[in-house]
């Protein structure tokens, strides 16, 4: 499987416009971006959201693509 920050955000914001016609009320969609993302590139994701209609951005989650090293999991 890919991690959530993998996964293009386009496809994802298209998925839930396809979804929305068929839900009366609204879903709670996330985005999961990493650090690497333009403030133009997000801006676009949420302008094809709003031009799909998509009614609610519950949360924007940012993540650098390099995990960081945790000391209690490489003992």
């Amino acid at each position: 499987y890919k991690s959530a920050h993998l996964i293009d955000q386009t496809w994802s914001v298209r998925a839930a416009g396809l979804r929305q016609r068929h839900i009366d009320q609204s879903q709670s969609v996330n985005l999961w971006i990493t650090n690497e993302y333009k403030m133009s590139e997000l801006l676009n994701l949420y302008t094809l959201a709003w031009e799909s209609g998509v009614k609610t951005i519950y949360y924007v989650r940012s993540k650098s693509l390099d995990p960081e090293d945790c000391e209690s999991c490489s003992s």
